[in-house]
């Protein structure tokens, strides 16, 4: 039966790599739920404790730390055979764009949304948004993209995105509104394929993990403001982010593991 799959090339064929595809992406839901549960028991934890929106802020942040802790020692580990991206020096750039349609991002969100936190909160959200970052990039584009990796650049970045935005309906668990969580999630798969293309072109999680710890911050500044003006800058974001996400295909596509 082997040698009915196997091409003239002497590759093997998609109903040979169809079963490890399906495997894989059982282990990467598997692997996703790591972080998920981290954050989801901490958040809890400073509900049941009662804490104020600062202290809550630090204590989600920690099970954020926490989990991005035990990704870092996968990542350096590297089991299942995976070659991950870690962190390093940005490579390529250039071929990126130097970021500048990331900043564009964040500078829309922070003029159509404006600042409605206090300044006693300020240093509280930076940590949790910056170890919310370091976490989500861990486990989504470092060790998730990587266990992806060997079915293709193409599914590693799809898949790996879907999980990431799929996930966010655990914020329905939090109180947020069915159709509130269903635009986070079509958001979140938007941002997490330019964030995995990002990954892979430059050969680094730190552009990925910078620009999600701004967006997330330039967001909690602005309270999270669903007004018409917030929701305009939303749509202008994710029209940034879809032109980028295209323009950066090809670049992701062929880059090297």
């Amino acid at each position: 039966m082997s040698q009915m799959i196997e091409r003239a090339d002497g590759r093997r064929s998609p109903e040979h790599r169809r079963p490890r595809t399906v495997m894989a992406g059982l282990l990467a839901v598997a692997l996703a739920l790591v972080p998920v549960l981290c954050t989801a028991v901490a958040s809890a934890a400073a509900q049941i404790l009662g804490l104020d929106e600062a202290s809550a802020a630090l204590v989600i942040g920690a099970g954020a730390a926490v989990s991005a802790a035990i990704g870092v020692v996968v990542l350096a580990v590297a089991p299942f055979g995976l070659t991950p991206v870690r962190f390093g020096v940005p490579r390529r750039v250039r071929a990126v764009w130097w970021f500048l349609p990331l900043l564009l991002t964040v500078v829309i969100a922070v003029a159509t949304q404006g600042i409605h936190v206090r300044a006693g909160v300020l240093a509280a959200y930076a940590v949790l948004v910056l170890m919310v970052a370091v976490n989500e990039e861990v486990w989504f584009r470092g060790i998730i993209l990587a266990v992806l990796r060997p079915s293709g650049v193409r599914v590693a970045v799809i898949g790996s995105s879907l999980v990431f935005g799929v996930l966010h309906l655990a914020n329905l668990a939090g109180g947020a509104g069915a159709a509130e969580s269903v635009l986070q999630v079509v958001f979140a798969v938007l941002f997490g394929v330019v964030a995995a293309e990002l990954t892979l072109v430059t050969g680094s999680l730190w552009p990925a993990v910078v620009w999600h710890a701004a967006w997330d911050f330039a967001n909690f500044l602005g309270g999270n403001a669903t007004t018409a003006t917030a929701l305009t800058g939303i749509a202008l974001a994710c029209a940034v982010m879809l032109a980028y996400a295209v323009l950066l295909w090809r670049r992701a596509s062929r880059a090297r593991r």
